[in-house]
């Protein structure tokens, strides 16, 4: 959906303006994509921009964090009022940066929150505003993601690996070797007996997060990450081995590292 060039200036006065609330919510509303297939992420996107800035005002602020607690019960999966909940989510982690000690907390309070919803689009919009955070400044993502490692959720877990398996991170060699670092200690967790009494949705969306992300740091770094591969290949632990055997039927790796490829196929295979 192509969005009119005047679009951010209309949302800024909107959310800026507590009497036009009704009527940027009803627009929003109407243009979410919802219900569908495809929410309308240009919308969204122009939405979590204008939160990328020190400036937001109290208003538009008190707009943002009650989209943001609006319950499932009033927002079901693919009800045009979750599309409020997820561009209040992604602006949180666009915000973070920029905003004072009180919202940074109240922004993580919503960014974890959403991480654990048991909605598909909301879990991605946290993953997206973490990687607005990353964008921006990836220290204070990196910071971030330290303090909530320790006794993460399989679903916060997932909402690390697919923030930081975004492209415009990896550029800079140490960001793809901390990422290798997220990504090994979460497959070190899976591989620990306890984690076999997990929620199986839980471990399931987890699983298919670590099913592309894994090529991503690879691909971008291949000696520290096919290392990784190997090692989990060796593992004899069917669920890792599924893990590695999806990254390595990825484009990305095939097309660009045959050799390192096939070679591991052939340990899953032969053990």
């Amino acid at each position: 959906m192509k969005e009119s060039p005047n679009l951010p200036a209309t949302l800024q006065q909107q959310m800026n303006n507590r009497d036009q609330w009704p009527v940027l919510t009803h627009d929003m509303l109407q243009k979410s994509g919802l219900p569908g297939p495809r929410a309308n992420l240009a919308l969204a996107g122009s939405f979590a921009s204008l939160c990328a800035k020190p400036d937001v005002t109290e208003d538009a602020w008190e707009l943002i964090t009650a989209w943001a607690q609006i319950p499932e019960s009033e927002a079901a999966a693919g009800d045009p009022q979750e599309f409020l909940v997820f561009c209040a989510v992604w602006a949180c982690g666009a915000h973070y940066a920029h905003g004072a000690a009180g919202r940074r907390s109240q922004a993580e309070g919503f960014l974890r929150a959403a991480m654990n919803d048991a909605r598909w689009r909301i879990r991605e919009a946290a993953a997206m505003g973490l990687q607005s955070i990353g964008e921006y400044d990836f220290v204070l993502l990196k910071q971030l993601l330290e303090g909530w490692r320790a006794g993460s959720t399989l679903l916060e877990q997932r909402a690390f690996v697919a923030a930081l398996a975004h492209p415009p991170l990896l550029k800079p060699e140490p960001n793809v070797l901390y990422c290798l670092e997220v990504a090994d200690g979460i497959m070190e967790g899976i591989g620990r007996e306890t984690s076999r009494s997990a929620d199986p949705e839980h471990f399931r969306v987890l699983s298919k997060g670590l099913e592309y992300s894994l090529s991503v740091f690879a691909a971008r770094l291949p000696e520290p990450g096919f290392a990784m591969l190997r090692k989990y290949a060796e593992s004899r632990d069917a669920r890792l081995m599924k893990i590695v055997k999806s990254n390595l039927g990825k484009s990305r790796l095939t097309k660009k590292y045959p050799v390192e490829v096939a070679e591991l196929l052939q340990v899953l295979t032969t053990g």
